[in-house]
């Protein structure tokens, strides 16, 4: 059994009702429009022609499949730690319930790449294009870019940054019909290029006696697979959320199963529609469908499908400023941060978490450049995707009573093994005795994964302690294939990491250094234990929102020492009073 201690409450989950708790008002298809809208994006307008032209040819399609497939075995994790933990706050807060303060800061400083610095660089790529879509369509020259683009200054990315925190401060409907309206609209864009493809398909352009369907083999497929899985960053955005849905038990994995699927769906049809229009070496590797449909004199086509890019792009910059507050206001809770990023209004708004990360996020899209840091915002989101199926394993797995922390030590090994086999693979493949070394370290990996497996058993409690012994009828979704698929989702994602440049993990590891020194100081001065229940989880397993008729969660069965001065809601005592053991 895992036992989760609480000690030392901070002041900062001690506030009135109102700052602590976010209005549940997000059906499913909010949700779901969160998860697509953060999603689509270069998938479609970029990495399906980059792939195309330089990878898989006609065989686009399979590479977006793989990994498709690749994302749900990381995906299907989030389903069910969503369900089980409806709380603000993502991989942080997993982290913090089954790995400690120190894991989850460092998650959360993983998840800001993916929110907050993601979203900036979303914006002045924006800014870019749009710069490039006055020059060409509307023939103002060079001019419009020495105007708005200054000595490498991007006014128009501190534009759609600024537009997204005015549209966030104005309320949570409201920022939330302007999702739901762009999203819709993104989704209607892909339709629109994927049918109008389809319209100018020619099957000689798939194979022919001069075309070949996959150019550079299964080597190819497997390289746009490698590829095409950054297109499917993004999905996880929707469970920072997750305190604000209104079913969470019910919703929360749906909404990231059906993310996914209708994903992968759009992107798989796009790319047979864009291969089919212009045989693979034709297409464009940086404007796949306009550039198509301009060379099949669709001119009128390529003038949407550029505009409509330009046009929808912003979604993606509003959806990430969206969750970067939520993520802020799990760690404010816990005394990580200071706790005006806790306050919530009356309206259910975080607007001083929204003004600050929004102020910041414009700084740094208007004059920080990205070319150095791509990499270090892939590194970042895999890592805190492997640190999600790690979650899951020791919340599914348990140590035998012979071995404790045998799941803990197997998970270390595990990973460390997954990154050296894909640098291994990477980048030592082709010296004396690198085949020999990376096949060592698969084997070893393998090896690892069945062990756990054998060793470790699925315990009959999620979480140990903290809920009672599941049954067929919980209503929670399961990630099938414990501990194997979150495994393979622990490889892919380190092997992944391993495709991108060694400055990126220097950068991550530096990143990550700095972050864990603020919270060492920080902590130091505020006296903060590090060992305390995460408060937004707690929060999660204690207590039911009272608008909330359709949500039942089980009856909980804590084993902690009690906490001095912890506000428990009434719903939340009588639980305490009537089912646990907590007192």
């Amino acid at each position: 059994m895992k036992e989760i201690e609480e000690s030392h409450h901070h002041p900062a989950t001690n506030n009135n009702n109102n700052e602590q708790h976010m209005e549940r008002h997000l059906t499913l298809l909010d949700l779901i429009s969160v998860g697509v809208g953060g999603t689509i994006g270069s998938g479609i307008f970029v990495l399906a022609g980059y792939i195309a032209h330089n990878y898989a040819g006609s065989a686009t399609a399979l590479s977006f499949a793989i990994s498709g497939l690749a994302a749900a075995a990381s995906g299907v994790c989030y389903a069910e730690l969503s369900g089980r933990i409806p709380s603000a706050g993502s991989t942080y807060v997993y982290t913090y319930v089954c790995m400690g303060e120190l894991a989850a800061v460092v998650a959360g400083a993983c998840l800001t790449l993916e929110y907050g610095v993601s979203g900036a660089a979303v914006a002045r790529s924006w800014g870019d294009k749009m710069v490039a879509w006055l020059r060409d369509q509307w023939h103002l020259g060079d001019k419009v870019e020495s105007f708005l683009q200054p000595h490498g200054i991007n006014l128009m990315a501190g534009l759609v940054s600024s537009v997204s925190v005015a549209l966030l401060m104005g309320g949570i409907h409201e920022s939330k019909r302007v999702t739901n309206f762009f999203t819709l609209t993104k989704i209607g864009l892909v339709m629109f290029m994927t049918v109008g493809g389809f319209c100018l398909f020619s099957f000689s352009n798939i194979h022919s006696d001069t075309t070949s369907f996959a150019p550079m083999g299964m080597t190819g497929v497997l390289r746009g697979a490698t590829s095409s899985f950054f297109g499917y960053l993004g999905y996880d955005e929707v469970c920072c959320i997750a305190g604000e849905s209104i079913n969470p038990q019910r919703d929360m994995p749906r909404a990231v199963l059906w993310t996914l699927l209708i994903v992968t769906v759009l992107y798989i049809l796009a790319s047979i529609a864009l291969t089919g229009m212009l045989p693979y070496d034709q297409i464009s590797e940086a404007s796949g469908f306009p550039s198509a449909f301009h060379s099949r004199g669709a001119e009128w086509a390529a003038n949407i499908s550029a505009f409509g890019e330009v046009f929808t792009l912003p979604v993606v910059v509003l959806i990430s400023l969206m969750a970067q507050p939520r993520l802020q206001l799990a760690m404010a809770q816990d005394g990580l941060l200071p706790p005006i990023f806790a306050q919530v209004d009356e309206t259910g708004n975080l607007k001083w978490g929204t003004a600050l990360s929004g102020f910041g996020m414009v700084i740094v899209a208007t004059f920080v450049p990205f070319a150095y840091l791509d990499d270090l915002i892939s590194v970042g989101i895999l890592l805190a995707f492997s640190m999600t199926n790690s979650c899951l394993i020791l919340l599914r797995c348990e140590s035998p009573v012979s071995q404790p922390q045998l799941v803990e030590k197997h998970l270390i090994l595990l990973n460390i093994l997954c990154l050296t086999t894909g640098l291994l693979i990477t980048h030592a493949w082709e010296i004396m005795l690198g085949p020999p070394l990376a096949v060592t370290a698969l084997l070893a990996t393998i090896g690892v994964v069945f062990s756990l497996g054998m060793k470790c058993p699925k315990s009959i409690n999620f979480g140990g302690s903290i809920l009672k012994a599941e049954t067929s009828g919980d209503g929670f979704f399961r990630t099938p294939f414990v501990p194997y698929l979150p495994c393979a989702g622990i490889f892919i994602n380190w092997y992944l990491v391993s495709q991108l440049e060694l400055s990126g993990l220097l950068l991550l590891s530096l990143y990550i250094g700095i972050t864990i020194c603020i919270y060492v100081l920080y902590c130091g001065r505020n006296n903060l234990s590090s060992h305390r229940w995460k408060g937004a989880a707690y929060q999660s397993l204690t207590e039911i929102d009272d608008e909330s008729e359709n949500w039942t969660m089980p009856q909980r069965e804590l084993s902690m020492p009690p906490a001095k001065n912890t506000a428990l809601s009434p719903r939340a005592k009588a639980d305490a009073g009537s089912g646990g053991t907590l007192t």
